[in-house]
């Protein structure tokens, strides 16, 4: 019930109305990907980037100090969508990263944080010094908007980049995404 709960208000979030001065701050990097200036929400951690392609996150990964990236070993389906998935271990505060990928973009960056290392309320008040509060708060989850992006942090200690316009075009057409909670629990079942 809460799994279903925390994807609605997700569906909720990034299919209301946004802003139009985060409209103005988009722009491309030269890699082609989305992101923010002027303060606004970052659209991805570090290198990683919304929009980017599968090969330009691959490449990221290999080289950033903060994940442990084995290559295409790491890379699966969602099973119900078909949608190729990049899901590795993380180093010190990140446990594991998945990205979700439509279109040979970087959609959806999930960051599974070390609960031993980081606390929900440090990471909470980190995003609301850099963004200032968020759009919408509810227990177990805080999240910012802009136009582009739509960031969360969910109990216990994960942090969401969700690139809106292809999750609103997604919301349209019909087609939902897999949570993260589902997503695991297919693959634990798949181990007995």
């Amino acid at each position: 019930m809460r799994l279903l709960l925390t994807l609605m208000v997700l569906v909720a979030v990034t299919a209301g109305a946004f802003g139009q001065e985060a409209a103005q701050n988009a722009v491309r990097d030269p890699a082609g990907a989305a992101r923010e200036t002027g303060g606004a929400l970052q659209a991805g951690f570090r290198d990683l980037r919304l929009g980017m392609s599968m090969d330009a996150a691959k490449e990221v990964l290999r080289r950033d100090p903060n994940f442990a990236y084995r290559g295409d070993p790491d890379v699966s389906f969602l099973p119900a969508s078909g949608l190729p998935i990049i899901e590795t271990a993380g180093v010190a505060f990140i446990e594991r990263a998945i990205l979700q990928f439509s279109d040979d973009s970087l959609y959806v960056l999930t960051l599974v944080l070390n609960e031993a290392r980081l606390d929900y309320f440090s990471v909470y008040s980190s995003l609301s010094e850099q963004y200032g509060e968020p759009t919408r708060l509810d227990p177990g989850m805080a999240t910012w908007e802009s136009d582009a992006v739509t960031l969360s942090l969910e109990r216990p200690v994960t942090v969401k980049y969700v690139d809106a316009v292809v999750f609103g075009k997604k919301l349209e057409a019909g087609i939902m995404t897999e949570s993260l909670e589902t997503l695991t629990r297919e693959r634990f079942l798949e181990q007995l």
